[in-house]
């Protein structure tokens, strides 16, 4: 059976909410009192439907769900910062930032950041052009950079292993362009500045039924499997332990069917 995706961004939420009911209920009035100082700065960005403002100007999402029903588990209260990534990325660096989500742990982020354990997958699409849709569909990543296509890409956003090799090529590299915010990456395909996008098609595909941009965009049948993304805690201003809280609850989490369902199943974002 296939779910759309705007069933999805309705039910998300409450499956979300039902599933940390259990941990909330069992956090002991001991631990929210030792934590009741506790004071975070969460960085985000326009990633819809993951996280957004909605039409009641609300921010909302299934992550800012997550977000919110872990950090009262661990007894933190949250402050929502809007920023482009690239931003909140400087802004753990020097701690104006707390911490994030969606992030993928690597060796220059674990110079300035703690991660907690994974809670989802990326899978990335080539997004084009109808028109340009024969052209480039039914070949691999190599084949497709190779052929010299134009490219956008988010700076500082991790992708894939394929994604990467692309972007530290000296030749192929000089095709890609890069923008800070997803708005402005669709609006470089639609106004012909690059011939495809990279992006997770559940991001994608919920702007597009909102009719945030043009139909006449499309996915090629080529997905590329990007990494595990988790929250990611400035060094500055968090500490190890306050990240193994995080776990701590994401454990008593993540091996239930329902947190699979709506963070790992594959079919949730075709």
């Amino acid at each position: 059976m296939k779910i759309s995706i705007r069933t999805v961004a309705i039910i998300l939420p409450l499956l979300i909410e039902l599933l940390f009911i259990h941990t909330v209920s069992a956090a002991s009035s001991s631990t929210v009192e030792s934590n009741k100082e506790c004071r975070l700065k969460y960085g985000w960005a326009d990633w819809a439907p993951l996280q957004y403002i909605d039409a009641s100007g609300e921010l909302t999402g299934v992550q800012i769900d997550l977000v919110k029903a872990v950090s009262k588990a661990v007894g933190c209260d949250i402050e929502y910062i809007k920023l482009s990534w690239a931003q909140i990325l400087k802004g753990l660096k020097s701690g104006d930032i707390d911490f994030t989500a969606n992030a993928t742990e690597n060796d220059i982020r674990k110079t300035f950041a703690y991660f907690s354990i994974p809670y989802r997958r990326d899978i990335f699409s080539f997004w084009v052009r109808d028109e340009e849709r024969v052209r480039f569909d039914h070949q691999t990543v190599e084949e497709i950079m190779k052929s010299g296509m134009k490219l956008g890409l988010i700076s500082d956003q991790l992708y894939s292993p394929e994604i990467e090799l692309w972007r530290k090529d000296p030749v192929f590299s000089k095709n890609i362009t890069y923008t800070e915010e997803i708005d402005d990456l669709i609006l470089l395909l639609e106004e012909r500045k690059v011939e495809s996008i990279v992006e997770d098609a559940y991001i994608i595909a919920f702007r597009k039924r909102l009719g945030g941009f043009s139909r006449n965009i499309s996915h090629l049948s080529i997905q590329t499997f990007g990494y595990p993304v988790a929250f990611m805690f400035s060094k500055k201003t968090t500490s190890k332990e306050l990240a193994e809280k995080y776990n701590q609850k994401m454990r008593e989490l993540k091996n239930t069917s329902t947190f699979q369902s709506i963070w790992l199943d594959p079919k949730l974002i075709q």
